[in-house]
């Protein structure tokens, strides 16, 4: 009597850039005898959780195999890996209040926007210095801000520029003569 053969069926983790998913993707291979024909496949695959992190465990089940010589071989349908996620790259930006002549450059920031976050994800673009490009009156002058970041519940799952662009206007200050 010829009984099936045990096979040995791995999953290799593909790294991801965060998505806001804990869903994963991997790529299997096995210990099948030279020759032979079929193909593997899985229905599923799934890190812990969605968030960004380094060698984090991936669980693959439904592993199942088709094609001529399948019917020779039992297997394990399930294994584990792991795969890394990393940070989703975001845009911040900033807007400046105008001002009167005070004869510095510092500028306020009026408020801070984000581009590319991901469904209800809890993410703010916060702090920031900034700066007029020279203290003399005119509109539309480049405002430039410094040390923003991030805040936030999700926050580590991105990266933002640290700085930002905007314009605001100096506008003449009254005096008395």
């Amino acid at each position: 009597a010829i009984t099936a053969r045990a096979l040995t069926i791995s999953a290799h983790g593909i790294d991801k850039i965060y998505d806001n998913l804990a869903g994963a993707s991997v790529t299997l291979s096995d210990d099948r005898v030279s020759g032979d024909v079929f193909t593997n496949s899985y229905s599923t695959a799934a890190f812990a959780d969605k968030n960004v992190g380094v060698a984090k465990s991936v669980s693959v089940s439904g592993i199942s195999i088709s094609g001529t010589d399948a019917g020779n071989y039992t297997l394990n349908s399930t294994a584990s890996t792991t795969a890394d996620i990393t940070t989703l790259a975001i845009t911040g930006s900033i807007t400046a209040a105008n001002k009167v002549y005070d004869g510095g450059v510092a500028a306020s920031i009026n408020g801070h926007s984000l581009v590319g976050v991901l469904g209800s994800d809890v993410v703010s673009f916060i702090g920031g210095s900034a700066t007029f490009a020279n203290k003399n009156v005119g509109a539309g002058k480049t405002v430039s801000a410094t040390g923003l970041s991030l805040s936030g519940a999700d926050a580590g799952n991105y990266t933002v520029n640290s700085t930002a662009t905007t314009t605001a206007d100096i506008t003449q200050l009254a005096i008395t003569g």
